[in-house]
């Protein structure tokens, strides 16, 4: 096969060209890596070169592209007078291009290959932009500029496209040296050359923005343009603050016409968005002249005009972000408004609680609702921080600044309202969490808002409650119910209890019971939940207990109502509970959701009985619900031949897969194991009770656990294909690992072993089972013991035969984090489980643990990264332990060396450099070698970067030695992964 490749633009021309036709991933993908490699042969100067004599953007944009990739690959390797050449050769192409019609694609990259070319040669290229001027200035018909311009005489010489052309390459100058690391010596020369050129771009930009009240559709791209530019330079001004000032007051005075730009159609985005960007990151680059102007403009007739468009419902994106720009001045001078007695800043509050209460319902409409939100909870934390701080002084704006909060309150409550079932049932279901998480913002703001009201604010809710029952107005009463319930965190004592009492007392209770009022069954839900919140006010007024006790066992025949209820059921005895379940559970009253939440309360009250016979006399009557649906189902698929839909389990009329019954069969074991599990009072001290000290589990207790192993595993083994499944018992086995004392999900250790290691590669999820492995481990992490050793042992050796079925890590990235996690947390307390493993299944993990860290997965590398890090970290103080950990080492510290500076090499994704750090780190602290072993990695055929010069691997690995696995490692290695991947400039730190 002819593997030479392409040396002449006649070559690749048609490899381009087929880039843009249609063909198959394999035959592009081929192309591509043609082209990359012709892009860093040495012909590859001259092939670019010609493809600019060609008319198609394609081409010349790939022309364009090589000429980038050889300056960041080769730039160093040019001459003075070569690199001169290749400037004006670049100048050339750029105004060809604009003579010939070129289109922004092409145009675009040629300014990228300016720039690029300056931040190699800034010494030589030191005034870029008039230079470019000059380039693009008014030709003859031969294309050349005129004799001795510098483009800034007269800037009317460029025409519009021309003038935009020199903003795109002004603006990318300062993004590209803006990513440069301005600490660092050898970039001071890049910084000083761009500052030397604000004076050419300032003017420039004020020539654009002169030009904006010209009704021509070139001129307001041009301008939208300049703004862009002009937002650029000023965050470059914010990176290289304090140290040019001069940065800074050279374009302030372009501040007037970018305002005044606000104003114009078609540049409200432009403008809009520079100025919520610098009042929200960079406010110190206004002066107090610059808001004193924006205040002014937000006050003139055009800006009412605007905002009244808002606040009647026009949520355009033009609309929205003018109500943002108004946002974003508040909230950089929130102090100033705050304290301010003029009428123009209580005119300028009370547009901005206007915001709150614009037309349409949040999200879904009102789309300013969100942001005025988190302007008015600033706002009163600020007035709270205010109103406490030490400074003595009369504060006579706090009343003011109190009526204005109070004022944004009223709006936002009745804003939370829910719209109709049927509108809100239309909404996706992006925008319905959105719409909770603002109910959620109001509910801060309101508890915010209580440390300056008080219980005033609690006696308002209560009033409104009652005010929305008494008139029937359901959704309202809702919201007023709902910030009602937020504010019980804030109540301490009885101070509101008279407030609470007028709601509890009253028609509430009666008319969410009455099932010919038609009341919503949200609005009956969050009614509820104030029986919840408020429960300790019960306590103290037990006469109205009664009440709230009918309400919530009325509820519990609500499908949408049982859920909140089983919450907040007050337990009175076990056996009253049980019989109320059974009776609904008769009834098919309740889903399976709603069952799930109930059967754990339940369970929860019987694990607080003292008497374990009775404790366990009530479990196996909880058990008989879920041991009777288990049973049925068994029989029931077993008849059927294992009939995919059975006969439905809740009345619903509904066919329900066998599936779906087996998985409400293990989720009401989930529940009920979460209801037994013991309360965490007060600290434990895991170390009191090693595994095999603790007390057997009484007879009874015994038969329980085989049970419910015994109902875990015959659903298992109905569903072997269900991750579902698996994931329902995991998360059972798991219940039990945490606890120190015997119960019904604690299950004997070689029982659940055994369970484990059944499994293989051949069921679904099987990384799930390891997981879970893991935290059983980790449960008897520190007892020792035959018994328990010998746990580990059958443990490490399954997990690693399951790793080392798979054909490549990638393959199960679930199975190969999870078993790589497993041996990490076992090697950490007791290396010498694994080292002293039987057969090869040391040696096959750490092929296994080494070839994940040349994977792709991030997760997997992630999980392997840490294991080699906590590995060659280890210490024994068992001699034997230690000799075969020096003898590991040693085979393996040249094999992770490779594996480490191939990813650091360039293999690598940049997100993964931070953990590939820590390996590296622990090798260069720990262990003497580290040196020979990285440096045989940086010099092995397989590093990716063989273009890096022998003497910077070097000094690479000088930097890294001699950091001694400090923090400053992280760094160097991003700047070495950066120069193995074709730049050689560090991002800004």
């Amino acid at each position: 096969m002819d593997t030479r490749l392409p040396a002449s633009a006649g070559e690749v021309l048609p490899l381009i060209l087929a880039l843009y036709e249609p063909s198959g991933p394999e035959a592009i993908k081929q192309v591509q890596e043609t082209l990359h490699h012709v892009q860093k042969s040495s012909s590859a100067w001259g092939i670019a070169r010609d493809l600019f004599s060609y008319e198609d953007d394609k081409v010349r944009f790939f022309a364009a592209l090589t000429i980038i990739v050889k300056l960041n690959t080769e730039s160093e390797s040019l001459q003075e007078g070569d690199a001169l050449e290749l400037l004006a050769n670049l100048l050339s192409w750029l105004r060809a291009s604009l003579v010939n019609g070129a289109g922004p694609m092409v145009v675009r990259k040629l300014t990228s290959a300016l720039v690029t070319f300056f931040l190699h040669f800034p010494s030589l290229w030191r005034h870029c932009v008039r230079d470019l001027c000059a380039a693009l200035s008014c030709s003859d018909a031969t294309g050349q500029p005129i004799s001795g311009s510098t483009g800034l005489e007269s800037l009317d010489l460029l025409d519009k496209h021309r003038l935009r052309v020199v903003l795109w390459f002004s603006s990318a100058l300062v993004e590209e040296v803006g990513k440069i690391d301005s600490n660092t010596d050898t970039h001071t020369g890049i910084y000083e050359a761009t500052i030397s050129n604000l004076p050419d771009v300032s003017k420039i930009m004020s020539h654009c923005l002169a030009l904006r009240d010209a009704a021509d559709e070139d001129i307001r791209v041009l301008c939208e343009d300049c703004i862009k530019c002009y937002q650029a330079w000023i965050f470059f001004s914010q990176r290289v603050a304090p140290r040019a000032d001069d940065v800074t007051g050279a374009l302030r005075p372009l501040l007037a016409p970018t305002m005044a730009a606000l104003q114009h159609d078609g540049l409200l985005e432009a403008a809009g968005e520079l100025f919520v960007d610098i009042l929200s990151n960079y406010s110190g680059f206004l002066q107090d002249s610059h808001y004193d102007t924006l205040f002014a403009l937000l006050d003139s007739p055009w800006a009412e005009s605007r905002y009244n468009e808002l606040v009647r419902g026009d949520f355009d994106f033009e609309s929205v972000l003018f109500g943002q720009v108004m946002l974003s001045l508040g909230d950089s001078r929130i102090q100033q408004l705050m304290e301010a007695v003029d009428d123009r800043s209580h005119r300028f509050l009370g547009r901005l609680r206007g915001l709150v209460n614009a037309q349409g319902f949040p999200i879904g409409d009102d789309k300013i609702f969100v942001p005025a939100l988190e302007f008015w909870s600033t706002f009163v934390e600020t007035l709270i921080d205010n109103m406490y701080s030490e400074e003595t002084g009369t504060k006579s704006w706090v009343s003011s600044a109190t009526s204005h909060a109070l004022e944004a309150v009223a709006h936002a409550w009745h804003k939370i309202a829910f719209p109709p079932a049927e509108e809100f049932a239309s909404w996706d279901s992006t925008d319905r969490v959105a719409f909770g998480d603002a109910r959620k913002d109001v509910a801060d703001l309101l508890q915010s808002t209580y440390t300056v009201m008080g219980p005033r604010l609690v006696s308002t809710f209560a009033g409104l409650v009652l005010e929305r029952l008494a008139s029937g107005l359901w959704l309202e009463l809702e919201a007023a119910a709902f910030c009602l319930g937020s504010l019980a965190d804030c109540v301490v004592g009885d101070v509101c209890d008279d407030s609470l009492r007028t709601v509890f007392s009253g028609q509430l209770f009666a008319t969410l019971q009455q099932p010919t009022v038609p009341v919503p069954s949200r609005v009956r839900q969050t009614c509820i939940g104030l029986v919840e919140r408020y429960a300790e006010y019960f306590e103290r007024d037990a006469a109205l207990l009664p009440g709230a006790l009918r309400l919530l066992f009325s509820a519990l025949s609500d499908h949408t109502l049982a859920g909140p209820s089983a919450r907040v059921l007050l337990a009175t005895e076990a056996s009253a509970f049980i019989g109320q379940y059974r009776m609904l559970s008769v009834e098919h009253s309740l889903d399976g959701h709603a069952a799930e939440k109930v059967i754990g309360a339940i369970a929860a009250v019987i694990q607080a009985i003292p008497s374990e016979p009775e404790r366990l006399h009530y479990l196996d009557q909880l058990l008989g619900f879920v041991r009777r649906d288990a049973n049925n189902l068994f029989q029931t698929t077993t008849a059927a031949g294992g009939a995919a839909l059975l006969a439905p389990a809740d009345g619903s009329g509904v066919p329900a897969s066998a599936e779906d019954l087996a998985l409400k069969c293990l989720r009401s074991l989930i529940s009920i194991a979460r209801g037994f599990q013991v309360p965490a009072d007060g600290p434990l001290d895991l170390d009191d009770q090693p595994l095999q000290t603790k007390a057997p589990p009484s007879q009874t207790l015994a038969v329980l656990q085989m049970e419910i192993m015994n109902m875990i595993q015959t659903l298992h083994s109905m569903f072997p294909t269900s991750g579902e499944v698996v994931e329902a018992v995991c998360t059972i086995l798991r219940a039990g690992f945490s606890e120190t004392e015997p119960g019904p999900f604690v299950f004997s250790p070689d029982v659940v072993a055994r369970f484990f290691t059944k499994q293989n590669t051949t069921g679904p999820r099987v990384g799930l089972f390891v997981s879970a492995a893991c935290s059983f481990v980790s449960s008897f992490i520190k007892s020792s013991g035959p018994e328990t050793d010998m746990l580990r042992v059958t443990l490490l050796t399954w997990v690693i035969d399951l790793l080392g079925n798979l054909s490549d890590p990638d393959h199960d990235t679930e199975l190969t984090q999870n078993g790589i996690e497993f041996v990490t947390r076992l090697v950490s307390k007791r290396p010498e489980i694994l080292l002293q493993a039987p057969g090869h299944h040391a040696e096959t993990f750490f092929l296994f643990a080494l070839r994940t860290l040349d994977g792709r997965e991030p997760l997997p590398k992630a999980a392997a990264a840490d294991f080699w890090a906590t590995y060659f970290a280890l210490r024994s103080e068992d001699a034997l332990t230690q000799s075969l950990l020096e003898r590991s080492f040693t085979q393996l510290g040249p094999l992770l060396g490779r594996a480490l500076t191939r990813n650091i090499g360039g293999s690598a994704a940049r997100s993964e450099l931070e953990k590939l750090c820590d390996p590296l780190k622990k090798l260069v602290s720990h262990h003497a070698k580290a040196k020979s072993w990285v440096e045989q990695g940086l010099f092995d055929p397989t590093f990716p970067a063989q273009h890096i010069s022998d003497r910077d691997r070097t000094v690479f690995l000088k930097k890294v030695i001699s950091l001694r696995g400090s923090r400053a490692t992280n760094q160097v290695v991003r700047e070495f992964w950066l120069a193995a991947r074709g730049s050689k400039f560090a991002y800004a730190s």
